[in-house]
């Protein structure tokens, strides 16, 4: 009996750690939402080291049921010369399926975006709106996490230029290296593969043939939790192309994530 009131309480106290958190992918799309009206603020910068510009990102989401959230992304962008608005994205997510355990959590988790063409001409505007569609699957334990997820955008251009679809893919492993309790801050390692494959441009309706292909990333990262407050950081390096697109720039972001 004393084993199992041990168990008990341990499995409370770590439902309660992560009733404010559950942790996802700094990269990619991830399956978490919020509780029931519950508010979540975030603040973070990315830094481009091919494009030489920060982007500031702030951004808000609310938990309209355990299973639905619906979140604003506002980001800025500074280039060195220009300051303005980025694209304006709206997201929301609803958990598809679920299932709890002792110290597990599962979800399986569908996505949509919408991304509206609001960046300033002289900071990389390009008048396509974008339409994300996608699902995410998680695994998270007292030690391990693991997290997939893929998704299909669509892009709507005004003009006579079309962007290509891309289809992103993503594999996430994690680790807490320390197993602390809900009073000590909570640290978790994660290395993620990033993929994009890209389809072909089109200018006035016809393909450009030596367009789109395929991405490969490795990001490494971190979620450092107190209570209600995350530290997020991580850096993406692009590792591999294929002939005719571009390989993803080092980049780096690091945010933080308030819970209310």
């Amino acid at each position: 009996m004393k084993k199992l009131a041990h168990f008990i309480i341990a499995f409370m106290l770590w439902q309660s750690a992560n009733v404010g958190y559950a942790h996802e992918p700094i990269y990619g799309l991830g399956p978490e939402t919020l509780p029931k009206y519950m508010n979540a603020l975030e603040f973070g910068t990315r830094f481009s080291a091919r494009a030489g510009t920060f982007q500031y990102e702030f951004g808000y989401g609310l938990g309209i049921t355990q299973n639905w959230t619906v979140r604003l992304d506002a980001p800025a962008i500074n280039n060195g010369s220009t300051y303005g608005l980025g694209d304006l994205r709206l997201r929301t997510k609803y958990v598809l399926w679920r299932k709890t355990a002792p110290g597990v959590l599962k979800r399986l988790t569908a996505i949509a975006v919408l991304r509206l063409p609001t960046t300033n001409e002289n900071l990389g505007f390009n008048g396509a709106t974008a339409m994300t569609l996608g699902i995410a699957n998680g695994y998270e334990s007292r030690r391990w996490y693991y997290f997939s997820d893929i998704g299909y955008t669509y892009f709507k251009s005004a003009t006579d230029t079309q962007t290509a679809s891309r289809f992103r893919y993503n594999l996430v492993g994690g680790i807490r290296p320390i197993k602390t309790g809900y009073l000590k801050p909570d640290l978790v390692l994660l290395i993620e593969l990033n993929g994009e494959l890209s389809g072909k441009m089109r200018i006035d309706g016809n393909k450009q043939q030596k367009t789109g292909g395929n991405t490969l990333a490795v990001a490494p990262g971190f979620l450092l939790s107190y209570r209600n407050l995350m530290l997020k950081a991580g850096a993406q390096f692009g590792i591999a192309k294929t002939k005719n697109v571009n390989k993803i720039a080092t980049n780096g972001l690091i945010s933080l994530e308030y819970h209310f």
